[in-house]
């Protein structure tokens, strides 16, 4: 009783994304399945980029369990598993896409015919379903599973009887994987119904866990390889645009080292560039980074497979090394080209702006001797106008004090004319000295105190 009194108080003290964490690491389990049964295998995506949301996967998954009467999962909830009469259903809802995989232990209905995987089970991704909603199918897997006695049953089997199943003009993969309890063949190619053909042959007392992890490996190559392809397109889009901004890129470059050539012709050109190569990188960029992650993924659950050669067939990861990196390279490729090209412009949009600076650089330096000379030159003007100002006050301040003073003169019998002479020179240095005071009073010297 403490114990749990213990516990629960402790309870109190977890994070409160410590549960759910937990709970998401165990949030998609393994299938489990045996032989013989079958195997079929959807993943849904809408065409446009994140119209993918968990409400729209729910409701799709919704309708399809109404079809048949099964219940519905939990809010929430990213996978359910129900039973469909004499199948079983698992749905997974990830970031972009929701996935189906319907499997049974009921024989093969005797009219497909001995070389058929799973066509019947796709039968129930009804038409009428699919068009009620925007997921469209990016992977489609028809698989059959098959138990053979020992190893020498499933090389003989895999020699002959597979080669019917997927056609003899076929050339698939094939592998021993999970330490050669089992082997699977696919020839990554579309059937005449759109679904791609899994193979696979269990030995002696595989388990059930093990073999559903086979599968649900393998599944996920195919669904990933196909996720990450929707980027090539992109890719290719991208490098056919960006020959031509190239071009029209140098073409600029060489136009900043000419003199002749306009700054705002030049900047109206980068921009227009800057505008292009932005578009294309926003248009593209969440694609890219969603393409490598799903390529790392593909490599590393088929490292996971554990694979092995049998009869010299190829194996899964060379088949992806010549087939399916060719396109991812393309991609890598395409977005390191938009880049690059993108840092060249930001570094040609610096190299502008470097020349611009220095030009007004320059223009603000001859403007700035323009006006020093101009204040020489209004310097001594002024200087001119002051000596002009003191004679013609000078001037007018000796006629009045001769006029004035014109009495006095008789007084002591000076002369009008000896009277003004000697008013002259005192009279200019008091004005001159006046002005000069004046000046420094309302012009300033620099450091001098108010």
């Amino acid at each position: 009783m403490a114990d749990t009194e213990s516990r629960l108080a402790k309870a109190r003290f977890n994070h409160s994304l410590r549960a759910p964490m937990i709970a998401e690491m165990h949030a998609r389990p393994f299938l489990k399945l045996g032989a013989p049964s079958r195997l079929a295998f959807i993943a849904l995506k809408p065409e446009r980029d994140g119209a993918h949301t968990p409400a729209l996967a729910r409701a799709q998954l919704i309708a399809f369990l109404d079809r048949f009467g099964a219940g519905h999962p939990a809010e929430e909830a990213v996978y359910h598993i129900a039973n469909i009469g004499e199948m079983i259903l698992k749905w997974e809802n990830h970031s972009e896409f929701a996935t189906y995989t319907l499997f049974t232990y009921a024989p093969r209905p005797a009219h497909l015919g001995p070389d058929s995987f799973a066509t019947d089970l796709h039968d129930y991704f009804g038409i009428e379903w699919l068009e009620a909603f925007p997921g469209r199918i990016v992977s489609s897997v028809s698989a059959r599973i098959e138990k053979v006695p020992d190893l020498a049953a499933l090389e003989e089997q895999m020699s002959g009887v597979v080669h019917g199943w997927f056609g003899s003009t076929s050339s698939f993969a094939a592998a021993y994987v999970s330490d050669g309890d089992a082997a699977i063949a696919a020839d990554f190619d579309l059937d005449h119904r759109g679904q791609i053909r899994l193979a696979v042959l269990a030995c002696g007392e595989i388990g059930t866990s093990r073999l559903g992890r086979i599968i649900q490996r393998f599944l996920e190559v195919e669904t990933y390889r196909a996720m990450s392809m929707l980027t090539l397109p992109i890719a290719r889009k991208v490098l056919a645009n960006i020959n031509a901004i190239n071009v029209k890129l140098s073409e600029n470059v060489a136009r900043i080292g000419d003199e002749k050539e306009s700054d705002k012709a030049v900047l109206d050109e980068l921009l227009d560039i800057s505008a292009e190569l932005s578009l294309l990188s926003t248009s593209s960029s969440s694609r890219f980074s969603a393409g490598r992650a799903y390529e790392e993924l593909v490599m590393q659950r088929i490292e996971l497979l554990r694979e092995k050669r049998i009869l010299d067939r190829q194996l899964f990861s060379e088949f992806m090394k010549r087939r399916y990196q060719p396109s991812m390279r393309t991609c890598r490729s395409a977005q390191y080209q938009l880049d690059d090209l993108t840092f060249r412009a930001a570094h040609a949009s610096d190299l502008l702006g470097t020349r611009v600076q220095v030009t007004t650089s320059d223009q603000n330096r001859q403007l700035l001797a323009q006006m020093d000379r101009r204040a020489a030159l209004q310097a001594r003007l002024q200087e001119t106008v002051e000596g002009l100002s003191v004679v013609a006050i000078s001037y007018y301040a000796v006629s009045l004090l001769t006029y004035l003073l014109a009495p006095f003169a008789k007084l002591i019998h000076m002369d009008k004319t000896m009277m003004a002479a000697a008013l002259v020179v005192p009279v200019v240095a008091f004005i001159w000295l006046s002005m000069r005071k004046v000046k420094e009073r309302l012009i300033r010297k620099p450091g001098k105190e108010e």
